[in-house]
């Protein structure tokens, strides 16, 4: 079918960046690099590429995470941990985690393992609650002292990160079904899952809501 003069006219005024967005999504390959803010990340623009670093760290391929101790120029500046937000290595996203959710000396980098309008990352952290002893008399079989001791446990945190926004939220049913809500049949579909299979389900209902509401990049 021949377009019409008026509809070329209109494809040619349209703004280059209209036919050169790229959309983001797990194949997506970001540039190696430092970020220091979100909006670096919305562009995927880091400000330092990592070829322009030199870094300790600890990878764990299993738990996709990088646990950093510190980040330097290669002319021998360091960078501060709390001025990153995020990292990139061999093409793959890193978000840092809050030192106050973690109990690490270590900076802690998790990936974004969905990537897109909304990402999912994970982390461990410890997680503290009090146990209470007692001591019984074997004659009465009454407790005569009490104590309390301090036990801790590991605790996986799932969260979702809003790209657009930077919003960070728990990944759970409720949350999802909020952050869906502009594609309502799928909202409804969430909000409709079994809870024993919710945990299951939940990373595919994300996945399905990035591919029919794409990120792009901000240029």
């Amino acid at each position: 079918m021949k377009k019409s003069p008026q509809l070329l006219l209109i494809l040619a005024l349209l703004p280059f960046g209209v036919w050169a967005q790229k959309h983001v999504d797990n194949k997506y390959a970001f540039k190696d690099g430092i970020y220091y803010n979100l909006r670096e990340f919305q562009r995927d623009q880091p400000s330092t590429a990592m070829i322009a670093v030199e870094f300790s760290a600890v990878v764990s391929e299993e738990k996709k995470l990088v646990q950093v101790a510190w980040i330097r120029h290669k002319n021998g500046d360091t960078i501060r941990m709390d001025h990153i937000w995020g990292l990139c290595w061999r093409g793959r996203p890193y978000i840092r985690i809050h030192p106050d959710s973690v109990s690490r000396r270590m900076a802690i980098f998790t990936e974004l393992q969905i990537v897109g309008n909304i990402c999912l990352f994970n982390y461990e952290t410890e997680e503290g609650h009090d146990v209470e002893f007692k001591a019984y008399n074997p004659l009465s079989g009454l407790p005569f002292r009490k104590s309390t001791e301090k036990r801790f446990k590991t605790v996986l945190r799932e969260r979702m990160l809003r790209l657009r926004t930077g919003e960070i939220g728990v990944f759970d049913q409720n949350t999802v079904v909020n952050w869906t809500h502009d594609l309502p049949e799928l909202s409804k579909a969430v909000q409709s899952l079994p809870h024993e299979r919710a945990k299951e389900l939940l990373p595919r209902m994300v996945i399905t809501y990035n591919e029919r509401k794409p990120y792009f990049l901000q240029l």
